[in-house]
């Protein structure tokens, strides 16, 4: 499929200020804290390998972000940001480490987000995104230029999800592998997120952690399951900023 920008409708979403995964703080406080590095560092044992590594310019927006896996010398890929006069993102191009190139560019409306389109070096479509109101974002994923899935996310605030749900029907067979979570989010006096609830499996039930340090700057992540009521660390990742 190439490149094809469908407006489903006028929407009132505003883009989000930060353009991050699971981490759920704002721009600005990268900007009011002067940040230009920061590093996210996977707990494996008594070592901490480097998982990603993001630069930010003085606006406190990223620049540029290196991702590494599972502790990796050499990064897997690298993600630069380019941003309008305004301060909007405009596009986004990822370069993987095998020559793959993955662009996406972002489309507004009045100064609201209203899509966003990821093309490879193809021309072909990987990932297609629309935002029907300001809570709601619909993606369709593509594999050899194909939707084979269908994601919905409702958030309660920025980037901070309320439910998640979807079909994966690549493999082409009956109706598809189907999900939907639902999430509680408990904050504290100053905004920042403090734990995220689900339930999955009985009888097993989970939840994630975060911790900043009194800049308010996010230090440690926490994904954490309940095996017989006793609390216990699945994952565990650090922050450090410079």
């Amino acid at each position: 499929m190439k490149l094809v920008l469908i407006i489903l409708a006028t929407s009132t979403f505003q883009i989000c200020n930060s353009q991050e995964l699971d981490i759920f703080q704002n721009d600005s406080i990268y900007s009011k804290n002067r940040i230009a590095v920061r590093r996210m560092y996977s707990i494996n044992g008594p070592t901490l390998q480097k998982e990603i590594v993001t630069y930010y310019n003085p606006s406190g927006q990223k620049v540029k972000q290196f991702w590494y896996w599972n502790g990796d010398k050499d990064f897997h890929n690298v993600e630069t940001f380019q941003y309008s006069k305004d301060g909007a993102i405009s596009r986004l191009v990822d370069s993987f480490a095998d020559g793959n190139i993955q662009t996406t560019n972002y489309f507004y409306e009045n100064n609201t987000l209203i899509g966003q389109v990821t093309t490879d070096q193809n021309n072909d479509t990987c990932d297609f995104r629309t935002y029907p109101n300001k809570t709601t974002t619909i993606q369709r994923w593509y594999m050899n230029g194909k939707p084979y899935r269908y994601d919905t996310t409702v958030f309660e605030r920025e980037n901070v999800k309320l439910e998640y749900y979807g079909i994966d029907c690549s493999d082409n067979i009956g109706k598809g592998d189907s999900w939907h979570y639902k999430f509680s989010n408990d904050f504290d006096s100053h905004g920042n997120l403090l734990k995220v609830s689900s339930k999955v499996e009985k009888p097993y039930t989970s939840f994630t952690r975060y911790v900043y340090d009194k800049r308010n700057l996010l230090i440690k992540k926490q994904e954490i399951f309940y095996i017989k009521k006793r609390e216990t660390i699945r994952t565990e990742y650090h922050f450090t900023y410079e």
